[in-house]
């Protein structure tokens, strides 16, 4: 792809990082190790020309044998957005005037510049340019990036390089650096998750799946016996030996299921402990619990295979498509579902 793609990624990786820095903590870690990569710069590829990286690179080499450049545009970002501050926690409550002294912040600086002059070097790896940006959109979204603030992050350094270079930042070089920019957020804009896209690391669910499954359950829980046993009896007409999991109805005729009594009292106490599960996506503690319940209770003698699960999922999603879920809400249905049935019953 891009050599601006490539330089502002690991720019904006690197002022992004120090959220995670521990307060009153000074982490000076200035690599300046060159890495090259073979690049072809009379190359068309990409969304940048061979005349943008160039003239990028040129401007680049330039403007860092002024040491200023570094902490003036991290200075300059956040006295323009000093509500981003509170992100860069080594220096959060250090006032602005005082900046430009602090070791954590010239640290952060130089960090920065360091991250530019590695990939500055490295011209044209497009596997580079797209692992960095997708690795940059999953992982940065937590601490509070979002695609504006690359967009401003560029816009200043971009009035920081004009006021170096003066009259060698020309309308050409100006303009090569807004094309960087613009493809550097088009690629952010698709890959950088909302948080509410963002999966739990331990029930693997999202804000988005969890809020889309509760909506939609909400409008047919009233309904949910009936929803059940539709299944159920789907179920054991698909798969005869699975009613055979249920000793207090093994023999009922399929089609007589719906007046006994002990079948009605499974499908209840199945109905209700679906409805709880669902109502406790929101409560991480809760929702394992459920699940490890579920699992512990279905394990030998009942041994209900993992196949039976499936089939359950596979057979409750016909339902709720039957009953007019969205396809969206049908999208995270499948990946909740996925979810509960790993938990249940674990591939071996």
């Amino acid at each position: 792809m891009q050599l601006f793609n490539l330089a502002l990624v690991f720019g904006v990786v690197a002022f992004v990082s120090a959220c995670s820095q521990t307060p009153g903590t000074t982490t000076t870690t200035v690599t300046t190790t060159v890495t090259t990569v073979t690049a072809d710069d009379d190359g068309e590829a990409g969304l940048l020309t061979a005349n943008d990286r160039r003239i990028i690179r040129k401007t680049w080499d330039q403007a860092k044998k002024d040491g200023d450049v570094p902490p003036q545009i991290l200075f300059r970002f956040i006295k323009a957005h000093p509500e981003y501050q509170k992100m860069f926690k080594s220096f959060a409550d250090v006032p602005q005037a005082e900046l430009l002294s602090n070791g954590n912040f010239l640290a952060q600086a130089y960090t920065i510049l360091a991250g530019l002059n590695v990939v500055i070097q490295s011209l044209s790896s497009q596997e580079l340019v797209a692992n960095q940006i997708n690795a940059l959109g999953g992982a940065h979204q937590p601490r509070g990036a979002t695609p504006i603030m690359f967009e401003q992050f560029g816009a200043v350094a971009e009035e920081v390089l004009a006021e170096e270079l003066g009259s060698s930042f020309n309308a050409e070089a100006r303009q090569a650096w807004k094309n960087g920019m613009r493809a550097l957020v088009t690629g952010i804009t698709k890959n950088l998750k909302k948080a509410e896209d963002l999966a739990d690391p331990q029930t693997k669910l999202t804000p988005h799946q969890i809020r889309d499954v509760q909506t939609s359950w909400e409008n047919i829980r009233g309904d949910r016996n009936s929803i059940v046993s539709a299944i159920f009896i789907k179920l054991f007409k698909e798969t005869p030996r699975t009613q055979k999991h249920f000793v207090k109805f093994a023999s009922v005729a399929v089609d007589a299921l719906p007046e006994n009594g002990e079948y009605n009292k499974q499908i209840a106490l199945v109905a209700d402990r679906l409805d709880t599960i669902i109502s406790a996506m929101g409560d991480k503690l809760q929702l394992l619990g459920n699940i490890n319940y579920m699992r512990y209770t279905h394990q030998p003698p009942r041994a209900i295979p993992r196949e039976r699960f499936e089939d359950f999922a596979r057979l409750l999603l016909d339902v709720l498509s039957s009953k007019g879920v969205s396809a969206d809400d049908m999208d995270s249905w499948r990946g909740v579902l996925t979810i509960f049935v790993n938990g249940v019953s674990p591939r071996q």
